[in-house]
């Protein structure tokens, strides 16, 4: 979200209501009031520090889409992922492939970031299209103990901010 406020010195807007509005900028700054997804930045340097901003964008987003997961608020999350995942399935169909994958899983222990990477040659994106592939190893409790899984969550850069296109949990192979 881009706010930008700047005096003139004709302006009819006197010092108090100017500093009126600064307030107000700012609250709305700090409440954090705007879009929920991940805002892609409105001008990127080329080279590392805008590729580590995408990647730490992604990571935001991949983890704040997780949490609806977590939650098994299955619905919600293909509400909350990019319009590019959602015209390959309906809500209802994605929840029930999610909860399948999560019925033998009882309650989350942990989870650690294995690896992000930023890629634009993703197999399931158009060509060119900016993606973090995001890797979690989660350790869930199921009815034969505590196992570990592998969750790799894929971030797309769309117009309006960053969506989640992709969610696979497998075994991790011990």
């Amino acid at each position: 979200m881009n706010l930008t406020l700047s005096t003139n010195a004709v302006s009819p807007v006197s010092k108090r209501t100017h500093w009126t509005l600064l307030v107000i900028a700012a609250a709305v700054l700090v409440t954090g009031a705007g879009p929920t997804r991940a805002q892609s930045p409105d001008t990127t340097e080329p080279g590392a520090s805008s590729q580590n901003a995408m990647v730490e964008r992604a990571k935001a987003e991949a983890q704040r889409w997780l949490d609806f997961i977590d939650r098994g608020k299955y619905e919600a999350s293909w509400t909350e992922a990019a319009d590019y995942m959602q015209l390959g399935t309906t809500d209802e169909q994605w929840a029930a492939r999610v909860r399948g994958a999560h019925a033998s899983l009882d309650s989350l222990y942990d989870r650690t970031l294995v690896a992000a990477r930023h890629t634009t040659t993703h197999p399931d994106l158009p060509e060119g299209s900016d993606a973090v592939v995001v890797q979690y190893r989660s350790t869930y409790e199921t009815s034969r103990g505590v196992r570990s899984w592998l969750e790799t969550v894929t971030v797309y850069k769309e117009r309006e901010g960053w969506g989640v296109v992709k969610y696979l949990i497998r075994p991790e192979q011990q």
